[in-house]
């Protein structure tokens, strides 16, 4: 008896089912690497927000006074048509990366910038000893510090008075908030959703400045 081979139709039907096999286990595969990424950057936003908003709440909650008088400003700023708030204010939460001393007051700043590509944003972070100079309030010194936060969509204040008036902006050097500092802040940060831009990770945060209140 002749031994007989596959036929054509055989061979093709072989391929046909291997290469379905092969689909779909390279489907699962990238669906696996798929989830495994996504679970990565939440886990990182989720990080990075919950250590933003914690180092944020302990440079407010210590906001102090300089011959009794606060000092708290917010500047305007903006990159495109997108628009941003930065902050500037006197607290007693010094962290020192030096050899300079980590007791004491100091100028702390959260300014926003543009991120390396362009579409995301990055909060800086800028924290200088006081030495009793008017001009450390001011806006000029913005690109010194450190990045504290990226992948940043948008970043809002909201600035309550002991009345419980809102504001967006704060002045201490203005006639109506006049060395003073807001009694409350609260925060709102969205960061990018790289598979859904119109629905960011929003996080939300509320600081109660003790030394405000007891003004």
């Amino acid at each position: 008896m002749r031994n007989r081979g596959f036929t054509l139709v055989e061979i093709l039907i072989a391929i046909s089912i291997l290469a379905i096999v092969l689909t779909t286990i390279y489907a699962a595969y990238t669906g696996t690497l798929r989830i495994v990424r996504d679970t990565e950057y939440g886990d990182d936003i989720y990080s990075m927000a919950r250590v933003t908003l914690k180092r944020m709440t302990d440079d407010l909650e210590s906001i102090c006074t300089h011959k009794k008088s606060f000092k708290f400003f917010s500047f305007q700023n903006q990159f495109d048509d997108q628009k941003f708030t930065d902050i500037s204010f006197l607290s007693s939460a010094h962290v020192s990366f030096d050899d300079t001393p980590s007791t004491g007051n100091a100028s702390i700043g959260y300014f926003i910038r543009e991120g390396s590509d362009k579409e995301t944003y990055v909060l800086i972070r800028r924290d200088e000893r006081f030495r009793g100079e008017e001009g450390e309030f001011t806006d000029t010194d913005r690109d010194k510090g450190y990045i504290i936060c990226d992948h940043i969509q948008s970043v809002t204040y909201t600035f309550y008075d002991g009345k419980g008036n809102e504001y967006e902006t704060w002045d201490s050097g203005s006639d109506t908030t006049r060395d003073k500092a807001p009694t409350m802040v609260s925060i709102h940060l969205d960061l990018t959703n790289p598979d859904d831009r119109d629905n960011p990770y929003r996080f939300m945060t509320t600081v109660r400045i003790p030394m405000a209140g007891a003004k």
